[in-house]
């Protein structure tokens, strides 16, 4: 059984799975609940935030029959950081082979950076192996050579952020099996394996941040945070309309389009604006004047990371959007006037089970935790196969090798 929990600025998700015959996911439970406690991914309330997070996953075991020990929590938020590092080694071994020791000892490699004490890696990720000079290659264990090389993308963030994130999962009486940044884990959900051997682009649009990850060569390659999502959307109707915060986000579910063409002269919305009974309507029209300046917005800075990833021009797979914002009208047409690229809403894929409840962009990155503790970890039970284990085992044999010299 596998847990994830995605921990977003509008809600929290739990998402509980089997894995089936074939190493198949079959969804048995999932809960819901507003999130209260956090801003833009940021938690400022641990109290609001541990009481939504248990709310969510009382709905998720009530629906599972079930109960959970641990989870893979996503995170996010503005102070998520990444860059691209490389790490060499000597092959020592007599025979010349490279052994599972000398890869972890190259990533170890790579993974010294210099970051401020507030800053821990979340994940190093191999981007791919040079032996001897021969790029290109994925998994260099019994290949033979004399030195090993590796690219790997780090991801970083803010230790106080992490840590503040970890205790409201632990107050709520679980355990964090991983933490994972959220672009990494929706991609596992909405991306195809050709996509990211072409070259494709993710913006996964939450409620307070926007995610934004590019992947060439069948690895991600550049990640980024934009302090811009939905709930910025729900404000500026809030001004422009002068309806409070509830009423503003069911308007903008129901009646907003991000392109104002695409609104008819007639359509109209029907509203109640603050401190009034009495409902009136807007043309429809004017809600898209405040809806799409926004939008724009939000699609320009996903291409400026884009840009900034050095990769604009060279993704064939275009610009996957997922999340809650995907689903507003217009939204794939404005993405694509405004980046030129071919431009698709990214669902869950590949799991079973209850799948059509979680059948929306909405839940991405939920499914998406549950996918990639399938693809990173052994589901059999046997720990010792777990990544944190062999990391562990190479350390002792270290410790041992220098108390025996």
């Amino acid at each position: 059984m596998i847990a994830g929990l995605d921990i977003g600025t509008t809600k929290i998700a739990a998402l509980i799975a089997e894995v089936a015959d074939g190493m198949r996911l079959e969804i048995i439970g999932v809960g819901v609940a507003p999130s209260k406690g956090l801003r833009k991914g940021t938690v400022v309330d641990i109290e609001q935030a541990t009481a939504s997070i248990e709310h969510a996953v009382d709905q998720a075991e009530h629906m599972a029959g079930r109960r959970i020990e641990s989870v893979l929590v996503g995170v996010t938020g503005e102070h998520i950081r990444s860059m691209n590092s490389k790490g060499m080694i000597a092959v020592t071994s007599p025979s010349r082979e490279i052994s599972r020791e000398d890869v972890e000892r190259v990533m170890e490699s790579s993974r010294t950076v210099v970051l401020t004490p507030d800053r821990e890696i979340i994940h190093a990720i191999p981007r791919g192996y040079v032996v001897d000079g021969q790029n290109g290659i994925r998994h260099p264990e019994g290949m033979s050579g004399s030195r090993l090389e590796v690219e790997t993308h780090i991801i970083h963030g803010s230790s106080a952020f992490l840590q503040n994130v970890t205790k409201c999962v632990l107050k709520a009486g679980l355990q964090v099996s991983a933490l994972v940044v959220e672009p990494i884990a929706t991609a596992e959900a909405v991306l195809t394996e050709a996509e990211r051997e072409l070259g494709v682009a993710l913006a996964d649009i939450g409620g307070g941040t926007t995610d934004v990850a590019v992947f060439t060569d069948g690895e991600i390659y550049y990640t980024g945070v934009i302090p811009v999502g939905g709930n910025h959307v729900t404000n500026d109707i809030s001004m422009g309309l002068r309806t409070p915060p509830e009423e503003s986000e069911r308007i903008k579910l129901q009646y907003a389009c991000a392109l104002r063409e695409m609104v008819g002269d007639n359509e109209v919305v029907p509203h109640r604006p603050m401190g009034s009974n009495e409902e009136r309507k807007v043309p429809a029209r004017v809600l898209a004047e405040i809806v799409e300046p926004r939008m724009r917005e939000l699609f320009e800075l996903v291409y400026e990371e884009i840009k900034s990833s050095g990769a604009a021009g060279l993704l064939p797979g275009g610009l996957v959007i997922s999340g809650g914002g995907s689903l507003m009208r217009g939204v794939v047409d404005l993405a694509r006037e405004v980046t030129d690229m071919p431009v698709r809403v990214g669902k869950p894929m590949n799991v079973g089970g209850l799948a059509d409840r979680v059948d929306s962009p909405v839940f991405a990155t939920g499914v998406g935790l549950l996918l990639y503790a399938l693809r990173h970890f052994e589901i059999s039970g046997d720990s010792r196969h777990h990544p944190f284990w062999r990391r562990v085992t190479v350390w002792v044999r270290r410790w041992v090798s220098r108390f025996a010299r």
